[in-house]
């Protein structure tokens, strides 16, 4: 197969109806001074941003001033010379991505139509094609215009979708708007573009490696799977067949009476030397051919923290009458990998992912697409992101419903450094008309390329069929009103047997959250939840406490990002809160109720009202009580390891600057206040506190996979200073679990208003953990003035004070990678982190100052 690259600087014009001819682009000359210079892979708003004509709708209220951006229809327009070497040559147009509804016009023919942001574009243009100059023209639809005329009445859940019908739109559904969200929907040739061209009888499509491990952990199998399409000696005939306004025009040959080209497939293991071949026939059109390979005793590819990310790369080639047509290569890994639901001995069933024989309690966060503008996404954020979810601790992302089928990037990066991925395709929150066959063949044909095209990645390990959507059938009025369930046979019986059949090597589940056994999908005591009773209206998390899901992995509270991200997002004359910048980049959640609960959150725990708070304030306070919520949602969950087996909460990451979020990462890639109290809370070695039958227990959190001996420290502290209960021992902590490592009556805790329980674990004198528990909200607490003191000893900051001091924050910006931050000291206790700077850190606030 050759290539001629299309990518690069490409014309671009604009039509809105009235003003403008997309026509005009397909012509032999054009008027110039009506275009802009486009760059192929891009996006409309950036090269919009590159000709002065819009500003980074990220910024203030930019977002509102670009919105016509999506109104138009956008004319791309490319010059190119094409001189074919033989008269048998095949030619391909290829677009890996295309945004969204696009009409390809080819020398004034149109060739193909796309409508999938999620799946590549192939249109044969054999035959279509001029010696010397061909003028390419590509029409595109950021979604409006194509669903214009489609049916909203009883499918859309909010008044919004009545105007942009997102439920039609393949494409990232939050570019519609959610609550963190604001709507900027992309358009553009978004993916690379070139011709493909051969005179030989095969094209090569996909390669898909299915890796497995035995249960036994020593013998490695891997289908070396390769889609191959016949494209041998044909009639001069050839059958122009369109497949709908949102699929591809393809080109059918007639194969001559010649009959199957035969070929070799040969697969290699290239560290072991492990190859094997097999002769193959190709037929007619696009087909699976595969080779198996054995690898005994393998090397294993593990799970962060749990042991080596080993890989291996598997070559598969294709030969035809000797000469080697195709060769392509994978990086997989050998895992075993187990969803254990078997019943639990007091009710329900475990939800636990075992990989390669072992528990892994699963820590993290859920993953959005990491820019409004998915084309400014490149491999150096990708692998910022996975290296500050290291930084948290976190073992996985979950790949919300709602954002991307993500870059291979993104994928390669998890599996280089052990991080996890839940995997949802893109339906989330709505009710999608599959019982449309265009739309049905549509997504199907979207989920099989994604499937294929994810199969190698050993970080993936579960598929889920969409976002929340059985729990709409259950408790949103999906069954009831409206279209009927118009989509439950999609992930109830198409997805399922779709995954059956490309790659049965993972486990799949039909939503999230989902129970099976025909139990209410957000039981707790069974698959997994999203415990979202605390949250929006109710935001007491010290009801996290009592909770006992199986497998949490959506649930959250809602903060400040970093200082100077809601600084970007506030132009000068709004730097308040609620002025109507802040409001455009607030979580909507503060447009639920009245007054509104994010608000009121800070006036319940801290008695303060957020509107008389300078910025600088909010940031520190917010960012303080967001802390505080995320480490009761992770800490319950981890004491409860393996009757709950995850804690991952809502959200990691942003797509856009926000002055409120529920990240810990901000959209520009900013440690929020609240990342290190999470970062905390997730250590691999931890102690938890909680009260239980009137006793304080404390627990010890042991992910290594070494029995830990230490020293524990435990009782009450006064706020003021002094340990009325102070008690010493010696414990064991088991690897990989949670053990119960002391405990005292809590009728020994006389005073909660004006002291904390405590635990300090230590080993020959070196702090491992520790950790503290209050009863009231801060508010009700009778906070002492600390005298915090900071000393330096060598490459140490050593921060001590007699009394209690709540929060020491040392930071506000979020962008240096500081040891600790938004910590505690305990009274008389001096607590050290690194610190190579040449001056001492300066506390900025505590929180009872």
């Amino acid at each position: 197969m050759q290539t001629i690259d299309l990518n690069g600087t490409w014309k671009l014009t604009w039509s809105d109806g009235q003003r403008g001819r997309a026509e005009y682009a397909e012509r032999e000359t054009i008027d110039d001074a009506r275009y802009i210079d486009a760059a192929v892979p891009g996006e409309v708003h950036l090269d919009a941003m590159r000709a002065g004509w819009i500003g980074d709708p990220c910024l203030g209220t930019n977002c509102l001033a670009a919105r016509w951006v999506e109104e138009c229809i956008w004319s791309y327009r490319r010059e190119f010379d094409f001189s074919p070497a033989d008269k048998n040559t095949r030619v391909w147009l290829v677009f890996e991505t295309l945004d969204l509804y696009a009409r390809i016009v080819l020398n004034g023919v149109e060739v193909g139509r796309h409508g999938n942001v999620f799946k590549p574009c192939r249109v044969e243009v054999t035959g279509k094609l001029k010696p010397g100059k061909n003028v390419l023209a590509v029409h595109l639809d950021a979604g409006l215009y194509a669903v214009a005329d489609k049916k909203a009445a009883g499918l859309v859940m909010h008044d919004d979708g009545l105007l942009h019908k997102r439920h039609w739109l393949r494409k990232p559904q939050c570019q519609f708007a959610w609550d963190w969200a604001t709507r900027l929907l992309n358009v553009g040739i978004s993916g690379p573009v070139r011709l493909e061209f051969t005179d030989a009888p095969a094209r090569v499509d996909q390669f898909v490696p299915l890796a497995e491990l035995s249960s036994d952990l020593k013998q490695g199998t891997v289908r070396a799977r390769l889609f191959v399409q016949g494209i041998y000696p044909t009639t001069d005939e050839l059958i122009l067949t369109p497949m709908g306004s949102t699929q591809n025009v393809s080109v059918h040959s007639r194969p001559s009476s010649g009959g199957p080209v035969k070929a070799r497939l040969t697969a290699q293991i290239v560290e072991t030397g492990d190859q094997s071949a097999t002769d193959i026939e190709i037929k007619p059109g696009l087909q699976p051919y595969e080779v198996t390979l054995k690898v005994a005793n393998p090397k294993l590819w593990w799970p962060v923290g749990h042991g080596p990310q080993n890989r291996y790369t598997v070559r598969v080639s294709l030969e035809i009458a000797g000469k080697k047509i195709a060769e392509k290569t994978a990086r997989i890994g050998f895992r075993h990998v187990r969803v254990n639901q078997e019943q639990h001995p007091q009710t329900g069933r475990y939800f636990i992912v075992e990989i390669n024989g072992k528990k892994i309690f699963v820590k993290g966060g859920n993953f959005v697409p990491a820019d409004m503008i998915v084309a400014r996404l490149d491999r150096a954020r990708y692998a910022t992101l996975v290296d500050r979810a290291l930084e948290a601790n976190f073992n996985m992302l979950r790949i919300w419903g709602g954002g991307l089928y993500e870059s291979d990037d993104f994928y390669d990066l998890c599996d280089e450094k052990g991080i996890l991925v839940w995997q949802e395709f893109i339906f989330a929150c709505s009710r999608y008309p599959t019982n449309d066959v265009e739309f049905h063949e549509n997504v199907t044909a979207e989920a099989t390329h994604q499937i294929r095209r994810l199969a190698e990645h050993p970080s993936l390990i579960i598929w889920c069929g969409n976002n929340e959507m059985e729990q709409g059938s259950w408790d949103w009025g999906y069954d009831k009103k409206g279209e009927i369930l118009p989509d439950y046979g999609l992930f109830h019986l198409v997805l399922p047997r779709l995954l059956k059949t490309e790659d049965p090597t993972r486990y799949y589940q039909p939503s999230s959250p989902y129970s099976p056994d025909g139990s209410h999908p957000n039981r707790d005591e069974i698959g997994d939840q999203h415990p979202w009773s605390i949250g929006f209206h109710n935001t007491d998390f010290r009801e996290y406490r009592r909770m006992a899901c199986r497998f949490p992995n959506e649930g959250g509270t809602l903060g400040p990002t970093a200082l100077p991200t809601v600084l970007a997002c506030l132009p000068e004359g709004q730097q308040k809160v609620q002025s109507f910048a802040w409001q455009l980049h607030d979580n909507s959640v503060d447009s639920w109720g009245f007054p509104s609960p994010p608000d009121q959150m800070l006036e319940k725990w801290l008695g303060r009202d957020i509107r008389k708070m300078s910025i600088e304030e909010y940031v520190y306070w917010g960012g303080l009580v967001q802390g505080e919520g995320l480490k009761e949602y992770c800490e319950n969950f981890r004491r409860r390891m393996f009757d709950s087996a995850s804690a991952i909460f809502w959200m990691y990451n942003d797509t856009w600057p926000a002055v409120r979020s529920w990240t810990i990462v901000d959209y520009y890639l900013r440690r929020t206040p609240a990342f290190w109290s999470v970062r905390r809370a997730l250590a691999p070695v931890h102690v938890i506190l909680a009260i239980e039958d009137r006793q304080v227990s404390v627990f010890g959190i042991n992910e290594t996979s070494e029995t830990i001996r230490a020293e524990l420290r435990f009782g009450v502290f006064n706020l003021a200073g002094g340990y009325p209960l102070d008690r010493k021992d010696k414990v064991v902590l088991p690897p990989n679990a949670s053990t119960k490592l002391a405990s005292f009556s809590a009728g020994e805790w006389t005073d909660a208003a004006a002291s904390l329980a405590f635990a300090i674990l230590e080993h020959d004198g070196k702090l491992l953990a520790r950790n503290r528990l209050q009863q009231p909200i801060f508010k009700d607490m009778r906070w002492p003035k600390p005298h915090v003191t900071v000393r330096r000893d060598g490459n140490r900051a050593i921060f001590e004070s007699p009394a209690f001091a709540w929060g020491v924050c040392v930071d506000l910006n979020g962008e240096q990678p500081l040891a600790d931050n938004f910590f505690d000291l305990y009274p008389g206790i001096p607590y050290a982190i690194p610190w190579t700077g040449a001056q001492n850190p300066t506390i900025l606030n505590v929180g009872n100052l």
